[in-house]
């Protein structure tokens, strides 16, 4: 095989010679820094400190950040990553980001938590998972257990319908950071991710509407009494369009049990005007509201066309694929341990920052144009 390389092999092996010479070099001196996560000399310091050339310390400097030794972070610093075991010295623990869910069942949250874990593996944490059931209670004391076990930091997917948690004071009286996902007031004075959920319904709105439906209906996705914020926006739409909206339009998620739709939900079908159409709160719901209409015999979309929220990944291979409002699931959980991060190991004051994610809608077979 033909060596294309210009520079003679004795030349290449003192070049790799002297890379390694650094790189031990660079890892005794992170080795005598008193603490992970400190921060080296600027590069002209620790270049006149080692006596090499900067071009050379940039080389060894650039295999550290290769091997994840080290963290660049432009304009700040490279801070230390993992500082190399001394001798007789005993393993640290690996830091612990906490990640409380409503809900692991649910394959949107189990999407979210992917992505988290994956992110989180690649810069060093390990992801503790808890399941709140969509529970304030529950949700209490996971955030209570999250402190007493002082993990680095909190990723909080709130349900966004519940008053937010008090007991995030907890986290701040232990200066543990916390990112909210979903549902963030401003009192909390914490970052938060959320989805644009008004622009979602308003698209699947708008779209129902140019196919001629004005009977539309909307399904909770959760079973309370509390207003959902898609709710809210489907309400809002209505009133703007001027839609007539009959209060029975709107349907509680216990209308599709198994014991009550045979009853309950045939008899909404069977009132004068009856929906058309329905807008699903997610995509699960839309996927039951399915179900039940096929045992009631009505059939999608020749006779009710469904919009789900979320785009799971199942809802494209469904018998009819499922017109749905696409949000960024795993771009959202990715930037909300990034903002974790942020705060974890730069320690920067909380800002209050809150990133809004938009959502488009994504077409399939599930709705038609409204049968006269």
């Amino acid at each position: 095989m033909v060596d294309n390389n210009p520079m003679p092999k004795v030349s290449r092996a003192i070049a790799a010679q002297r890379e390694e010479g650094i790189v031990k070099a660079l890892r005794r001196r992170i080795s005598e820094m008193p603490n992970l996560d400190d921060f080296l000399p600027p590069e002209r310091t620790l270049a006149a400190e080692l006596d090499v050339s900067r071009p050379l310390l940039r080389r060894g400097l650039r295999k550290l950040l290769e091997s994840g030794e080290l963290l660049g972070h432009p304009g700040i610093g490279t801070r230390i990553v993992i500082k190399p075991a001394r001798r007789h010295e005993p393993p640290t623990a690996c830091p612990i980001i906490g990640l409380l869910l409503p809900d692991f069942g649910s394959p949107f949250f189990s999407e979210i938590a992917e992505s988290i874990e994956y992110a989180a593996l690649q810069h060093g944490y390990q992801l503790l998972i808890c399941n709140s059931r969509h529970l304030p209670a529950f949700e209490e004391r996971h955030l209570r257990q999250l402190t007493d076990q002082r993990v680095d930091g909190v990723i909080l997917a709130h349900d966004p319908y519940l008053p937010f948690p008090e007991s995030v004071s907890l986290l701040n009286e232990a200066r543990i950071p916390f990112v909210a996902l979903f549902n963030a007031p401003s009192s909390a004075h914490c970052d938060s991710v959320a989805v644009d959920d008004f622009s979602g319904i308003y698209q699947a709105m708008r779209y129902l509407v140019s196919l001629g439906h004005r009977d539309i209906g909307f399904c909770r996705p959760v079973r309370s009494d509390a207003p959902h914020p898609r709710e809210q926006a489907y309400i809002q739409y209505m009133a703007e369009a001027a839609i007539p909206q009959p209060e029975h339009f709107v349907i509680p998620l216990e209308i599709l049990d198994e014991r009550r739709y045979i009853e309950d939900l045939g008899a909404l079908l069977a009132l004068t005007p009856s929906p058309t159409a329905f807008v699903a709160g997610n995509d699960q719901t839309a996927l039951l509201l399915m179900k039940r209409l096929s045992a009631l015999n009505r059939r999608v979309p020749e006779e009710v066309s469904i919009i789900g929220f979320d785009n799971l990944a199942f809802t494209e291979y469904l018998p009819v694929a499922l017109t749905t409002v696409n949000q960024p699931k795993r771009e959202m959980g990715r930037r909300a341990l990034e903002m974790l991060l942020e705060h974890i190991e730069l320690s920067p004051p909380p800002t209050g920052r809150n990133e809004v994610f938009e959502t488009h809608l994504i077409i399939r077979d599930s709705c038609a144009v409204r049968s006269e």
